[in-house]
């Protein structure tokens, strides 16, 4: 009985040995597997979201005397602002017309130039009282339905005279209109005086054509590319002129530099 026993604990004791053996083996075997390195996963880079394409408005100056240069703009078919002479012949057609086909339409305000040039009807001078001003502008603003806001045309003298100017942002305020200073001339107060009124103001940042030629008008369409891409837009005046619309026909067509876009854009 006394050997069973003996023989029992024997087993027993070897059976400790061996699960005690097994169990510092599987913790010696742990230390020496080397320890695996946490694996990094780095974000998945988003595709990059193209640079918007700078705005530019093209405003087309002095419609108004001829109604083939109207449509002559019209053809473009593209999303140009009509700056329109008041109480011109055609005046009124070209208002109409181009707001039906989804045109901004502003008034283009004769000024007083230096030197002096006619300024036919609807002109404004420096030498007017206040409450002439103010009549001259009232009969312009009804000559040309549809209008958003004004332009100056000419002026290089009458947008330096700060008293004759103060009437002009005034009178756009009662309507509600903006004002685009043409900066016919460096010392123009028209765009700082709107801005101390109030009033919703832009001023140009080049003439396509100022020079009727068409290797200038090239070179000013890429000088607008250029200062659109520094500001981010750009306003651009231009006239209805065989070579202008000629160049703007190809540009337009071939442009995916800038997007053209209503004046009414900006002045948001």
């Amino acid at each position: 009985m006394k050997r069973s026993k003996s023989k029992h604990h024997i087993i027993l004791i070897l059976v400790f040995i061996i699960i005690a053996t097994f169990a510092l083996y599987e913790e010696f075997g742990k230390e020496k597997k080397p320890k695996e390195t946490p694996r990094i996963t780095k974000p998945e880079k988003k595709p990059e979201q193209p640079r918007p394409k700078p705005k530019v408005a093209i405003i087309m100056d002095d419609l108004g005397p001829n109604k083939n240069a109207a449509i002559a703009v019209f053809r473009l078919k593209a999303p140009l602002t009509l700056s329109i002479l008041p109480q011109q012949p055609y005046s009124v057609w070209i208002a109409e017309e181009g707001h039906r086909l989804g045109h901004d339409i502003i008034a283009h305000i004769p000024m007083e130039a230096t030197p002096a040039h006619k300024l036919g009807k609807g002109g404004l001078y420096t030498w007017m009282t206040e409450t002439e001003i103010a009549e001259t502008l009232h009969e312009n603003f009804i000559s040309i339905p549809f209008i958003i806001g004004a332009s100056s045309h000419m002026g290089s003298a009458f947008t330096e005279d700060e008293r004759a100017m103060q009437v002009v942002i005034k009178e756009l305020k009662k309507k509600n209109l903006f004002f685009l200073d043409s900066l016919t001339s460096p010392r123009s107060v028209g765009y700082d005086l709107a801005k101390m009124h109030g009033l919703r103001a832009l001023s140009r940042d080049l003439f396509l054509d100022d020079k009727d030629d068409p290797a200038e008008i090239k070179a000013q369409w890429e000088k607008m590319i250029e200062a659109a891409n520094k500001k981010g837009l750009a306003i651009l005046l231009a006239h209805p002129r065989k070579n202008t619309l000629e160049f703007l026909r190809k540009a337009l067509k071939e442009n995916n530099a800038v997007t053209v876009v209503p004046v009414s854009e900006l002045i948001k």
